[in-house]
C-alpha cells in the first residue's frame, strides 16, 4: 500500500483537525517522557530510526507537536501576564584590605626561639594570637611559626602535640600527647628547654617553673633533660634581643591608645632612643631615651603606652646592637 502524498499545506490543515483530539487523548508525562528519552540516550542508532507503522508515527509527531504548542503557551501567559525572569543582585560586598587594624586587646606572645643550639642563646619574638589559650599557642608557635623579625633564624625542635598549657598549684603544666625530636648534648639540651621555660613564663605573665608531662608521664627532653623534676628560669642563658618593633607592625591601623612595643641596644654612654613622627605636621609625637648598663652593651625593652591623635606616624628606634631588626614602622591611628 502506497501512503497518501501531501503537499506541506495539507499537512498543517490535516493535523490543525485532529490536533485537539489527539492532544486530549496524550497523557503530558508521556511525552516529556519521549522526549527525554531521545535527549538522553546517546546510542540512538539507525536501527531504532528505521520506518514504523504510519499510526506510531503519527502518534509520535502529534506527541512533539503537542509538547511545543504546551511550550509556546507556557512562553505567551508569561508574557501576556507580564512575568518576567527573577534577577539575584547580589549584596554588597565590603572592599578587600591588606591593612589589619591593630587591636591593642588581643594576647601577644612571647616566643623564644634558637637559632643553632651550638650557640647556646636564645632570641625573644612578639607575635600575636587570636587563641583563648595563649600559653599553648605560645609554645605552639615556638614549634611552627616561622619567625617575625628579618634575619631571625629558627632551629627545627621537634614535633609537638600539645594538649594543653595550665597554672595550678604554683606550676605552669604542660601535657603533650606526642612528641618527637633529635638528641642534643646537654648543653644544648638545656638553652632548648629555657626556650620553653621563657616562652611560656613570659606570655603567661608568671614565674613558676614548668612541668612537662608526656601522656600523663615523665619522659627524657632531647635525650638528655629528666622532666620528672619542673624546669625553672635559667637566667645564665645569653639571650639576643633584636633591635626593631613587635607591635604596631609596619601599615598597621592603631587605636588612638595603645601600647609600643620593642627592643633596642644600648651600650655604655650610648642610650638607644624611640621616637614618633606626626607624619601631617613633622611635630614629635613621643620620644625617648633607653640607657644602658654602665660597663657593656646590653638590650633593653620599650613598653611606653601611647595615646595619639587620628593621623598617620612613623616610629624609629636606634639602637647599638649587632643585630637587625625592623628599626622603622609607618601606622596609622584612628579613632
Amino acid at each position: 500500500m502506497t501512503g497518501e502524498r501531501l503537499d506541506d499545506d495539507q499537512v498543517a490543515q490535516r493535523l490543525a483537525k485532529v490536533l485537539e483530539t489527539e492532544a486530549n487523548a496524550i497523557e503530558v508525562g508521556d511525552a516529556w517522557d519521549s522526549i527525554f528519552s531521545r535527549l538522553l540516550d546517546p546510542d540512538w542508532s539507525a536501527a531504532r530510526r528505521a520506518p514504523v507503522s504510519a499510526s506510531r508515527s503519527r502518534r509520535r509527531v502529534l506527541v512533539g507537536v503537542a509538547a511545543g504548542i504546551g511550550v509556546a503557551a507556557a512562553i505567551a501567559m508569561a508574557v501576556v501576564l507580564g512575568w518576567r525572569p527573577a534577577v539575584l543582585t547580589p549584596a554588597p560586598v565590603a572592599p578587600a584590605t591588606s591593612v589589619p587594624r591593630y587591636d591593642a586587646s588581643i594576647p601577644t606572645l612571647v616566643v623564644y626561639r634558637t637559632a643553632a643550639p651550638s650557640t647556646l642563646t636564645i632570641t625573644p619574638e612578639r607575635m600575636r594570637t587570636d587563641s583563648p589559650d595563649v600559653g599553648q599557642a605560645a609554645l605552639a608557635a615556638m614549634f611552627d611559626t616561622p619567625p617575625v623579625q628579618p634575619g631571625n633564624a629558627q632551629q627545627k625542635l621537634g614535633r609537638a602535640d600539645i594538649t594543653s598549657v595550665m597554672v595550678s598549684g604554683g606550676l605552669i603544666r604542660v601535657e603533650l600527647n606526642s612528641f618527637a625530636s633529635p638528641l642534643y648534648a646537654e648543653p644544648e639540651a638545656r638553652v632548648i628547654a629555657q626556650a620553653w621555660v621563657r616562652t611560656l613564663q613570659d606570655t603567661l605573665g608568671v614565674r613558676d617553673d614548668v612541668l612537662i608531662r608526656l601522656q600523663g608521664q615523665p619522659f627524657s627532653l632531647y635525650g638528655a633533660i629528666d622532666t620528672a623534676k619542673p624546669l625553672a628560669r635559667n637566667e645564665s642563658v645569653r639571650v639576643v634581643r633584636p633591635d626593631g618593633f613587635d607591635s604596631p607592625r609596619d601599615g598597621d591601623v592603631a587605636p588612638s591608645t595603645f601600647v609600643l612595643l620593642g627592643s633596642a641596644t644600648a651600650g655604655s654612654g650610648q642610650p638607644a632612643r624611640v621616637q614618633v613622627v606626626d607624619l601631617d605636621t613633622g611635630a614629635i609625637a613621643y620620644e625617648q631615651e633607653l640607657p644602658g648598663p654602665a660597663d657593656r652593651a646590653a638590650p633593653v625593652d620599650f613598653q611606653p603606652v601611647l595615646t595619639l591623635e587620628p593621623g598617620r606616624y612613623r616610629a624609629t628606634v636606634s639602637g647599638h646592637g649587632a643585630v637587625r631588626g625592623v628599626r622603622e614602622i609607618t601606622f596609622t591611628v584612628v579613632p
